[in-house]
């Protein structure tokens, strides 16, 4: 009978041995990714969660670490908490089920081109361990629109003998900005007896006493310069008449925008192309002398999708002050 008791007590003290030792060696929360795939377009681009489940409830405090590898943090996306040197650690409470942090893509850095972020769970604090789904995949899909590829021409057919005058063009957008009260700042077609074909502004009223300053934009669609090594643009000018000393704004403007849309006009980045200003300035503005820039350079947004803004300003419309300018053939190439 002894014998039996001990054997009983030896197997008995065996068992809680090994039970113990495997409680020990097998952590009480296993963590998994919720979601393998987690997909976004750039039509939204908010913040979003990525979910991790906690399967039993941590038993104490607690941390994971993710790796996130695929993109330049705090170029492309920035999380929360905040990543360092490739790394999230996620704090846990005890007795969470879950866990989660943030992902905020940047739409600047993401650009035109599509993302993948791969998250590793890398390691897991005490009380934690790894489970099956210790990877997961961010895809973002890029739905912004490249814009016209090269070469792009606009001759501004519309306006020429076979046109209708319907103006703008497919794809490019008249802007506005200020209008005098006889509403006569605005793009048209080049009356056809001057011999050449294009657009232009003159808002000159005679006898107008209206002292109403204007402003309008002629801007092209956004143009592909991703793929160009070497891009170049030309177009046709004409400047007629100078403003008067009292005109201290620049009457024309050539500006470049990176970020235009179609719709953000007013938050957009323009920046004036100085080599087509100063071909707009060459342009004697004594005479009806319609001329082209010649090939300017556009390597510097070599890798960016463009848009042109053409700029016209007037100051009183019966004044000296409302001069012209005209627009042709306007062309990007490599």
């Amino acid at each position: 009978m002894k014998k039996s008791r001990l054997l009983i007590f030896t197997l008995l003290s065996i068992f809680i041995i090994s039970f113990n030792s495997c409680s020990d060696d097998d952590p009480d929360g296993r963590v998994n990714f919720v979601n393998e795939v987690i997909e976004r377009t750039t039509d939204d681009l908010s913040p979003f969660d990525v979910q991790l489940s906690i399967n039993p409830a941590a038993p104490r405090d607690s941390e994971i670490n993710i790796t996130i590898t695929g993109a330049e943090a705090g170029t492309v996306f920035s999380t929360t908490p905040a990543i360092s040197g490739g790394m999230v650690t996620i704090p846990v409470t005890s007795g969470a089920t879950s866990a989660n942090f943030t992902i905020t893509p940047i739409e600047e850095g993401i650009g035109f081109n599509d993302v993948v972020l791969t998250l590793d769970l890398t390691s897991v604090g005490a009380g934690l361990g790894r489970g099956l789904t210790t990877q997961a995949q961010v895809n973002i899909i890029n739905k912004l629109d490249t814009g016209f590829e090269l070469p792009v021409m606009e001759e501004f057919a519309m306006c020429g003998p076979e046109g209708d005058g319907n103006l703008p063009p497919e794809g490019w957008k008249e802007e506005i900005v200020q209008q005098n009260a006889e509403g006569s700042t605005f793009w048209r077609c080049i009356p056809e007896f001057f011999g050449f074909v294009g657009i232009e502004v003159n808002p000159f009223v005679a006898g107008s006493e209206d002292q109403t300053h204007s402003e309008v934009w002629m801007i092209s669609p956004r143009i592909n310069l991703l793929d160009a090594s070497a891009p170049k643009l030309s177009f046709d000018v004409d400047r007629r008449f100078e403003p008067t000393e009292d005109f201290t704004d620049d009457h024309y403007d050539i500006v470049i925008s990176t970020d235009y849309n179609g719709f953000n006009f007013n938050d957009a980045t323009w920046v004036r192309f100085q080599a087509g200003y100063d071909a707009m300035t060459a342009n004697d503005p004594g005479g009806d002398n319609m001329g082209n820039t010649g090939d300017l350079d556009l390597s510097e947004y070599a890798g960016e999708v463009i848009s042109i803004g053409f700029i016209y300003r007037s100051g009183a419309p019966g004044s000296f002050d409302a001069t012209i300018l005209r627009i042709g053939n306007v062309s990007v190439s490599e």
